[in-house]
């Protein structure tokens, strides 16, 4: 009887970038973060105005402005992906993550989706879907 034949798989590119990407945030590497955007990144985190950091930010000067709004309001505890679903130069990443609010230390979980494009092995494009009627409530309770 002959032992069934595996075979070993490897991440693409855009797949380890992502992973770089999600283990840089909470640790606060900012240089890894910086370094896996492209220049002309576009980012989405839809949301209410009761979210300090929703809207639209573009450029690499709108992704600083992004993260600094987000470290400015919490500290992210856990940004963890579950599955990644690669098409090409997108991926779809759903997971789970955990943050806690600077102001009043409020602790509050959501799982995502995140819809991410990427181009020459950079992040592109992103897409932030999590529960943003909780995270109103959250930041709406401490104002």
């Amino acid at each position: 009887m002959t032992a069934p034949t595996t075979s070993a798989t490897t991440e693409s590119i855009n797949v380890q970038t992502t992973r770089r990407m999600y283990a840089a945030v909470p640790a606060g590497d900012a240089e890894t973060v910086m370094a896996n955007i492209h220049a002309d990144i576009e980012v989405t985190y839809y949301g209410t105005a009761d979210v300090p950091y929703a809207g639209e930010y573009v450029g690499a000067a709108g992704f600083g402005e992004f993260l600094t709004k987000v470290g400015e309001s919490v500290e992210v505890i856990a940004m963890e992906p579950a599955l990644i679903i690669e098409e090409g130069d997108n991926l779809a990443v759903f997971g789970h993550l955990k943050f806690r609010t600077r102001k009043m230390g409020t602790d509050f979980e959501s799982d995502f989706a995140h819809i991410i494009e990427l181009r020459d092995g950079k992040w592109y494009r992103f897409r932030d879907f999590a529960n943003s009627a909780l995270v109103a409530d959250v930041f709406r309770a401490e104002a």
